[in-house]
């Protein structure tokens, strides 16, 4: 018997020897910094393994052959429609109807096998006649379904009676959508925000140096009252997740979602990229759930015996810190789906990195905020006032730290998704704006709140204050689930720049432009500036605004920008007392367009004008409102720079910010970790303004063909030009003689290239025919001037 008892205490004094070390152990610098580089390191891979497609938030029409609205001559063979993300060939379709509402197309709708965004169904030859295309797609990524409509006629106009609106494509998939994504938030805060909360502050602190035998009792009560919930927490989470997946199949099938179709249910689960993506994050749900449980257990399985050694921490082994990682892998699986990896390929690495880093920092600080909620009124109850004061110094103080840190790159962060989601402010008139703007006004009082508890109640501690702090963290996590309501409903809606772009938010039914040029007055407008058929209207006036009614001919010419598709100039018909207008000028392709103006009078030169203004689409405008590559990458490396400098300015905060943190010296191990983080900020911004590694020059005109544009290439022409192509551009100026070629006619040649190949023989010369480029000598502002010399004078 004495035998047994002393193997008993043995074993009990090994096992808490062992956790003793372990603390010890898991406490080091050394390897804080190892399984940081280690959890980094399974993250990323992760990670990087999932990104497999270009992700979208829905998968909208972008471009399609025929063009929408658009009148053929002759029969198409193909339809093909481009989408803004990858799409789900099983359960996508495209049919095509003529007016009796028959289908005509070949019933082979198929998705390209080289680009997982284009599909297109075959067609017979038509005859003539308004035809529509009808199409069905699901995301490849985020599961959302979006039907959508357009007519073209081949052989005659399109019907007067034919419907040529988009389709309007419901707010949310479904209305519990949104409330099943606040669900998860907030139950993934419970369980991260807790697990990190002790990892990072109560152990730490409860087993530190100045630690009490009464806190660790106490801490360890509020330990397993937290991992109960958080069991629970995890188990509403899977449920939701089931939940998510009856949805998806209800929205594909049509049915209910209580009684679903398993057969389609099994396709959407396996067969689909969203469904293994499901099954992705469900393994990592079920994985967190077994490693908490076993962490739970072995914890409290012995905390009847009193022993010290016994009192522990859910977070105090391994076991939690690696639930903690596989919970982090779950926030990774959710960011890849984000909103934020809807961005244009160019930049979504830099905007699902950012996503990621912000729902880390949402689970850190918010779920830092619902422990202590749960923890503080069992402390209330188990530690005397001394204890209790003391405890919870240490613990708020350290989590004002950490807290801190996530709430500043939370902002931050925030701004470049801001960014993202939104791009144009007249986005902001969206119901994701205003879902945004609502996030907002919640997050302010939450940072007033947060700020008092730790800055201000904190320092009661001992007189009073604890049931103060007690009564504010209730306010404090009302906050936190408003919170995660608006971003449940964020995460749900479509983003505000795609929403915006198809609905024409922010869009004028017209464009409007005002020029002076060679004593001539213009006013142009063009109406209503979208895709298909649009009336020019051009007043030119004298200087001293009487109109000018001997023009001989007033013509314009319609220029893509993007792209050099040969459009020729075009007269307007006079109307009289100046007014020159031309009706249904066709516009084909969604996009930005160069509008050149050209007067011709017999008592004075010919004047032009010229100006660029977007022509929108309603049935491909999803994609008009982008964010803009450079300010990304620009926004991403201010970003790391503020949140590199919130760690360098925290390192040094017993330094500079003593009468908040207390007088201390400079932490070097967080210091140097945030230089490294503004040195990497300061590369991303030096590199949008000079190195350029990596980013793709739109080489395009920045000048439309202006009179004063002109007038800057004139010189440059007969300095660089002339002795060669001659005064009148005819390949015969006398420098030409002995060239390899004779030197080309531009009256000819310059009409057959766009304006970038213009600038490119320019810039580089063309070494076969002798002619030496002109990089060194004129700057590249210079050499597109004369691009619009030559494109007005020898391009009429």
């Amino acid at each position: 018997m004495e035998s047994e008892q002393r193997q008993g205490r043995t074993a009990q004094e090994a096992k808490g020897k062992t956790k003793t070390l372990s603390r010890i152990f898991f406490r080091s610098k050394v390897m804080s910094k190892l399984l940081v580089g280690v959890f980094a390191f399974v993250i990323l891979f992760v990670v990087g393994n999932t990104i497999i497609e270009k992700v979208e938030a829905h998968a909208n029409h972008i471009n399609s052959v025929p063009a929408p609205n658009s009148e053929l001559d002759e029969s198409p063979d193909r339809v093909i429609i481009w989408f803004s993300e990858p799409i789900e060939e099983s359960f996508s379709v495209i049919t095509v109807l003529n007016s009796a509402a028959e289908r005509v197309d070949l019933d082979d709708s198929a998705r390209d096998s080289s680009e997982p965004t284009a599909m297109s169904v075959g067609l017979p030859p038509l005859e003539n006649g308004t035809y529509t295309v009808v199409w069905k797609n699901l995301s490849a990524v985020d599961g959302h379904k979006v039907i959508g409509s357009y007519v073209f006629s081949v052989g005659e106009p399109i019907s007067a009676g034919a419907q040529i609106d988009s389709a309007e494509q419901p707010l949310l998939q479904t209305v519990s959508d949104p409330w099943l994504r606040w669900l998860i938030f907030v139950a993934a805060a419970i369980v991260m925000g807790g697990l990190i909360f002790e990892i990072v502050v109560s152990v730490p602190v409860v087993f530190g140096e100045s630690s009490r035998e009464s806190w660790q009792s106490a801490a360890t009560t509020a330990s397993e009252r937290w991992s109960k919930l958080s069991l629970i927490a995890l188990g509403v989470m899977i449920v939701v997740m089931v939940g998510q997946l009856l949805q998806q199949t209800a929205v594909i099938s049509g049915d209910s979602a209580f009684t679903p179709d398993f057969e389609i249910l099994r396709t959407v689960a396996f067969d689909s990229s969203w469904g293994r993506m499901w099954i992705y994050r469900m393994i990592a749900v079920v994985a967190v759930v077994a490693l908490l449980f076993l962490a739970r257990r072995t914890a409290f399985e012995t905390t009847e015996r009193d022993d010290e050694y016994e009192q522990s921490l859910v977070g105090d082994s391994f076991i939690a810190q690696l639930s903690a990682l596989f919970g982090l892998v779950f926030l990774g699986l959710i960011s890849v789906s984000s909103h934020n990896a809807a961005s244009p390929s160019e930049v979504k690495t830099l905007a699902t990195a950012t996503d990621f880093i912000h729902l880390v920092s949402s689970m850190v600080w918010l779920g830092g905020v619902i422990y202590l909620a749960i923890s503080v009124p069992i402390l209330l109850r188990n530690l005397t006032s001394v204890d209790l004061s003391e405890l919870l110094n240490a613990s708020v103080s350290r989590f004002t730290l950490i807290a801190v840190m996530s709430a500043g790159t939370l902002v931050v962060t925030g701004i470049f998704s801001s960014y993202m989601q939104v791009t144009a402010p007249a986005a902001t008139a969206t119901p994701y704006g205003w879902f945004l703007v609502g996030k907002i006004l919640l997050i302010i009082p939450l940072f007033g709140l947060a700020a008092a508890n730790g800055f201000r109640i904190a320092k009661r501690f001992g007189s009073g204050g604890e049931q103060t702090f007690r009564k504010s963290l209730l306010f404090e996590t009302g906050l936190v689930v408003a919170v995660f309501v608006a971003v449940g409903w964020l995460a749900s809606l479509e983003p505000a720049r795609q929403y915006a772009g198809r609905m024409g938010i922010g869009v004028d039914g017209h464009v409007s432009y005002r020029d002076s040029a060679d004593a001539t007055v213009f006013d142009i407008e063009i109406e209503p500036a979208e895709v298909g058929k649009n009336d020019i209207r051009v007043q030119i006036a004298r200087t001293n605004d009487d109109p000018i009614d001997n023009a001989v001919d007033v013509r314009v010419r319609l220029k893509f920008v993007d792209d050099d598709l040969g459009e020729p100039f075009v007269s307007l018909r006079d109307k009289g007392n100046g007014l020159w207008e031309l009706k249904d000028a066709q516009l084909n392709i969604a996009g930005e367009y160069q509008a050149e103006v050209v007067v011709q009078r017999p008592d004075a030169f010919d004047s032009r004008t010229a100006f660029r203004f977007d022509a929108a689409s309603a049935s491909t405008a999803a994609d008009a409102i982008s964010p803009d590559t450079d300010t990304a990458n620009l926004l991403f490396g201010i970003q790391l720079l503020l949140i590199g400098g919130i760690i360098v300015l925290l390192a040094a905060r017993k330094r500079i910010l003593a009468n908040l943190f207390g007088d201390g010296s400079v932490q070097p191990s967080m210091g140097l970790p945030g230089v490294a983080v503004v040195v990497i900020g300061l590369f991303f911004i030096l590199n949008v303004h000079v190195l350029r590694l990596g980013l793709v020059d739109d080489l395009r005109n920045p000048f439309p063909p202006t009179a004063d544009s002109v007038a800057i290439g004139e010189p440059i022409y007969f300095a660089a030009c002339a002795a060669c192509h001659g005064d009148s551009g005819l390949g015969d100026g006398t420098a030409g003689v002995g060239l390899p070629k004779e030197p080309a006619d531009l009256i000819v040649h310059v009409p057959l290239h766009s304006d970038t190949i213009l600038y490119e023989f320019i810039r580089d010369g063309i070494s076969e025919a002798g002619m030496p480029g002109q990089e060194d000598s004129f700057t590249e502002d210079e050499m597109w001037h004369l691009v619009n010399y030559l494109r007005a004078q020898f391009d009429n």
